[in-house]
């Protein structure tokens, strides 16, 4: 290859790395697929949710899903761990809910009926961690 004076080279001297960079550039500049993605609400049946249920007392039963046994009809088991607060509101349990240091109470199985038939609403979702699963076990 011919040089002229005051050239400089730009392209690598290996022509098929040079084609393989600009093969790879978009890939290399893609960004992950996850980021683009929202992650989907969480509902009465994801493992982690917090839900508030009403209560006959007025206030709200804060739980945490940890299983369902079922497929999504009324006769569902769900084995949840219950939060002893009392939350007044939904606000209230979503606050509440953000803290892993509220006290909790024992495993147990309630039936989906119980929860769907009171008002109730998914307040927070947190990943359910390996202590609390191994609570669950």
């Amino acid at each position: 290859m011919t040089r002229f004076p005051g050239e400089r080279r730009v392209l690598p001297s290996n022509s098929v790395t040079w084609h393989r960079f600009i093969l790879l550039l978009p890939l290399l500049s893609c960004a992950c697929s996850a980021d683009a993605v929202p992650e989907p609400e969480p509902t009465l049946d994801t493992k982690g949710a917090f839900i508030a249920v009403a209560a006959d007392e007025g206030d709200y039963q804060l739980l945490r899903t940890l299983a369902v046994l079922g497929s999504g009809r009324d006769d569902d088991a769900f084995f949840v761990l219950p939060y002893l607060a009392k939350p007044g509101s939904f606000d209230e349990a979503r606050e509440l809910a953000q803290d892993p240091a509220l006290p909790v109470g024992e495993v147990t199985a309630v039936g989906r009926r119980s929860i769907t038939s009171r008002e109730w609403r998914v307040v927070w979702f947190r990943s359910v961690s390996s202590e609390e699963q191994a609570a669950f076990r």
